[in-house]
């Protein structure tokens, strides 16, 4: 099924949501570049990936938070319809109260290009739940509690505010 999405402009060389620049890229390309440095360096990695997402989760989110200005779990579902029609996967979110929220995501490219993991992978997705929660309360951790490439059907994220 095709759906035409409110925001969406595709021109020759430049694809933009809302006016935000992105990138088509298969997934594949991703978890190559993810497997090929956690063969050198696994912790490297995850933290690498997790800071990129963070960063670009941070300013779509505070970009919603400054120009829209959504707040709490409007900011956190808004994020979540983006990462869907962006084809991130199917986001939802499944908790949120004061200083933490629970995202999970059913169909994650990263996890089905990565293949069965003997640990959680989508590092990136992690990070870029961290810069949402970043963007709700200044200092946040983020972590993938469950993954589908690692005996899970669905990959979760549990995004917690740091306190001060």
């Amino acid at each position: 099924m095709s759906e035409t999405i409110p925001g969406l402009s595709c021109e020759p060389g430049r694809i933009a949501l809302n006016g935000v620049r992105f990138l088509l890229v298969r997934p594949e390309t991703l978890v190559g570049f993810q497997k090929a440095i956690e063969k050198e360096a696994p912790e490297l990695a995850a933290r690498a990936l997790q800071a990129g997402g963070a960063d670009g989760g941070g300013r779509s989110a505070r970009r919603l938070r400054d120009d829209k200005g959504l707040r709490g779990r409007e900011l956190v579902e808004a994020m979540c319809k983006m990462g869907t029609e962006i084809g991130w996967g199917r986001f939802r979110v499944e908790s949120f109260a004061d200083g933490a929220f629970t995202v999970v995501v059913e169909s994650s490219p990263y996890a089905e290009a990565y293949g069965k993991a003997a640990a959680p992978v989508c590092h990136f997705l992690a990070g870029v739940m961290k810069g949402v929660g970043e963007a709700l309360w200044g200092n946040a951790s983020a972590t993938e509690n469950a993954c589908a490439a690692h005996a899970a059907g669905t990959c979760q994220f549990r995004v917690r505010r740091i306190s001060p």
